[in-house]
């Protein structure tokens, strides 16, 4: 009787997911949006072309500058060019924390369970998910307790930007966050029928000693001709 409950309860929750993401997929038809918005990382279409990332860290009252460029069509790695830090060479710690950076590939995949339709007015469509936990490695587990969130234009049937949030108080690393959160805005190329990202915001306030302590970190990206 154990057995044959727990087998009932799991295809319960099986024929719940299907249901729910199913109802997205509906959804999505509806209003001739591309399955491929459901990717989780959609921003990995960026490494298609050649491009240029200018990133501004804030913290503490002080702006860093961290100009850097890819080259898809280099043979030799990287392909990834750390170009300056603040108009100047990058420092050698710099360097080393941009390779580390530039060489970690994540491959998180999206409970299905978790899909919801937040909003759907006919002119905003706002979907909403979370990470599958069994997919994320041990540095980003953080990310199990954030909320993603893809917005979308009903009447271009475009996605806008996609949001992240977090549920709870994070612990990253060594560091408390109280706050995560992300936003990253998206244009799609026509003729490669491909969505790549424009900008990323992401704001973290830390808790350290006792104070809350924000850092903020924006990516411009731009194509090169």
């Amino acid at each position: 009787m154990k057995k044959l409950f727990i087998s009932l309860l799991m295809t319960s929750i099986g024929f719940v997911a299907f249901a729910q993401k199913s109802l997205v997929l509906q959804t999505l038809k509806k209003y001739h949006v591309s399955e491929d918005v459901l990717k989780p990382n959609l921003k990995d279409n960026l490494e298609k072309y050649a491009h240029e990332v200018e990133r501004t860290v804030s913290f503490n009252d002080k702006d860093k500058v961290y100009i850097s460029s890819f080259d898809p069509n280099k043979q030799d790695t990287p392909q990834w060019t750390l170009v300056s830090v603040n108009g100047k060479k990058p420092s050698k710690g710099e360097q080393k924390a941009f390779d580390k950076e530039h060489n970690q590939k994540t491959d998180f995949k999206v409970d299905d369970n978790s899909y919801k339709i937040a909003k759907d007015d006919g002119n905003t469509l706002e979907i909403t998910y979370q990470y599958d936990p069994s997919t994320i490695d041990s540095e980003h587990g953080f990310f199990k307790d954030c909320l993603f969130t893809l917005h979308i234009n009903a009447k271009t049937g475009r996605l806008e930007k996609i949001t992240e949030v977090n549920l709870k108080d994070l612990r990253i690393k060594i560091l408390k966050a109280t706050k995560l959160t992300t936003e990253v805005t998206y244009q799609y190329i026509e003729k490669d029928k491909i969505y790549v990202p424009v900008n990323d915001r992401v704001e973290v306030v830390i808790k350290m000693l006792g104070n809350e302590m924000p850092m903020i970190t924006t990516d411009k990206y731009t194509l090169k001709p």
